[in-house]
């Protein structure tokens, strides 16, 4: 099932009116910490103001008279709610203030996603925190198989739990793969894995870091056995 942007919708983010009040523009958005939200004529999404905005020039709060005009507004690009996520993380993470609003068809308003939520999916996805461990292996342009690298790393009993890559080197040739993995014995993956020639570039750290001296002869007589 694609991942659309309706699928991280916040509704309950706060929302102004298009000549309502600036003064309770500024203190809503200072209450909730947010830098800025949309602003719709009736239920048509025209823009964003920034906390910022409101308060550029000023020395203090903007007075109970003063109303949000279309001039206060930053033209911020709208997405519709089944547009997909991953064809759109680029200009996501340029957005102003950390989120993207949503419009459907006609413009009307359907809420915001913040890329504070779009990164919590995301590590979710890619299995970031407990329950995994990190290992990124550099592949030179004349390097190994991405297929060669998963049945190592498998028949090391661990699982991928999941991968990507991407370009390294000066002429972006060679390639830098990452894996998050499970396995009861990360020190012996990745120890296995500079045995076999593979160059990591970077692993979590090992738990149980004191007994690493232990484990590497424990490993070497492994080593040595199998031969």
């Amino acid at each position: 099932m694609a991942v659309t942007f309706s699928y991280l919708v916040e509704a309950t983010y706060p929302v102004f009116s298009l000549g309502g009040s600036t003064a309770d523009a500024a203190r809503r958005l200072a209450a909730s910490g947010c830098a800025c939200a949309p602003v719709l004529d009736g239920e048509r999404y025209l823009g964003m103001v920034s906390l910022a905005r409101l308060f550029e020039g000023r020395k203090g709060w903007p007075t109970a008279r003063e109303k949000l005009g279309v001039e206060l507004l930053e033209t911020v690009r709208s997405y519709r709610p089944d547009a997909q996520l991953f064809d759109n993380l680029i200009s996501v993470a340029a957005s102003m203030c950390g989120v993207v609003p949503l419009a459907d068809e006609q413009g009307r308003y359907e809420g915001v996603v913040s890329s504070k939520r779009i990164l919590g999916f995301l590590a979710e996805r890619i299995h970031s925190g407990e329950g995994g461990s990190t290992m990124e292996i550099e592949v030179p342009p004349t390097g190994a198989k991405l297929s060669e690298i998963i049945e190592t790393i498998e028949k090391n009993d661990a699982s991928i739990l999941s991968f990507t890559s991407w370009p390294t080197g000066a002429a972006g040739e060679g390639r830098i793969i990452f894996f998050r993995v499970a396995t009861h014995d990360f020190f012996r993956l990745v120890k296995n894995m500079e045995n076999y020639g593979y160059l990591i570039r970077y692993h979590s750290a090992f738990p149980d870091a004191g007994y690493d001296e232990l484990r590497e002869k424990a490993l070497e007589f492994i080593h040595y056995m199998d031969m």
